[in-house]
């Protein structure tokens, strides 16, 4: 996976439904409010959806406890856009049991 360094604006592009979960980090002085965007091929924009990040901690989200399971179908690739209002670094992690049941390409 990639990390994304103290940004208030990025994207990530690697993005698969099931088993994935967003890390977003916090290590400055202020509360950090995060707008996350969800997209997909051929489907509308999810979101946003907004959270909070207290000054100095983490925050692990993954998009089915933001929009529910029966958001997008599984194995489906998507990005999300990430805004906030302080510098945060972002971080995606996929769960290796559900990426051994995505079809293969």
């Amino acid at each position: 996976m990639r990390t994304l360094v103290g940004a208030e604006r990025m994207a990530v592009t690697e993005g698969w439904a099931p088993g994935d979960r967003l890390h977003l980090f916090n290590v400055g002085p202020r509360t950090a409010g995060v707008e996350l965007t969800f997209c997909a091929e051929g489907r509308p924009p999810l979101g946003p959806y907004r959270t909070v990040v207290p000054a100095q901690r983490h925050r692990a989200l993954s998009l089915e406890e933001l929009a529910g399971p029966a958001v997008l179908s599984p194995a489906i690739a998507y990005a999300v856009v990430i805004v906030a209002d302080v510098d945060v670094l972002v971080d995606l992690t996929r769960d290796t049991h559900e990426a051994s049941r995505r079809p293969a390409a």
